[in-house]
């Protein structure tokens, strides 16, 4: 069910006041072929921003809407499927595939720390993820809550509609934020299994 305060982008920049937010976008020199997104960034979803930028690097194109209020940060929520904010929707009919990078919480069981796989790829990228991440001893899966398979989620509205998705959760975020050694092996865990999962030849 979407509690979403706002169902689209416009509703929410007449709304919201300057400021609440920020937008991150590089295209320009970058792969066309692979963008990062994550469009809960900031105080919303928390880590997400730093995820993102370390997978992104300075090649892969990069999209991050940051949240920024000083609470009621959930109010800037727009879902996937409705997500519309102009600079997003230029990078995504200029790249071929997407992986998004959300916030999920805790699980009420251990371990705490998990990756749940999504997006139209998600059985493929799931396969790469646990070779390419098994070093680490992370919990990867596929959760029947986070499938993102619908055509208009963030992540399939590449030029090929083939995308991938990563619900983190918090303890696992959180502990990326704290480990930079730790962050720089899931990114580089991340983007060989993405590259894996969507070749360029």
């Amino acid at each position: 069910m979407n509690n979403d305060t706002y169902t689209c982008f416009t509703e929410l920049k007449k709304n919201e006041t300057e400021g609440s937010f920020n937008i991150t976008c590089e295209i320009e020199n970058r792969s066309n072929v692979y963008a990062i997104i994550a469009p809960h960034g900031g105080k919303l979803e928390t880590g997400t921003t730093e995820i993102s930028l370390a997978i992104s690097r300075e090649d892969l194109s990069l999209y991050i809407f940051n949240a920024n209020k000083p609470n009621h940060n959930r109010t800037l929520h727009i879902t996937s499927a409705n997500f519309d904010e102009p600079q997003c929707e230029k990078m995504l009919v200029n790249v071929e595939t997407v992986l998004a990078i959300h916030g999920a919480r805790d699980p009420k069981v251990e371990p705490k720390e998990r990756v749940w796989v999504g997006g139209n790829l998600r059985e493929t990228f799931e396969i790469h993820l646990n070779e390419t991440l098994k070093t680490l001893g992370l919990l990867i899966e596929i959760n029947s809550n986070f499938l993102g398979k619908e055509p208009n989620n963030i992540c399939n509205r590449g030029i090929s509609q083939q995308g991938m998705q990563l619900e983190l959760t918090k303890s696992l975020r959180d502990r990326l934020k704290m480990d930079k050694e730790l962050l720089e092996q899931f990114s580089d865990a991340v983007r060989t299994a993405m590259m894996l999962t969507y070749p360029t030849a």
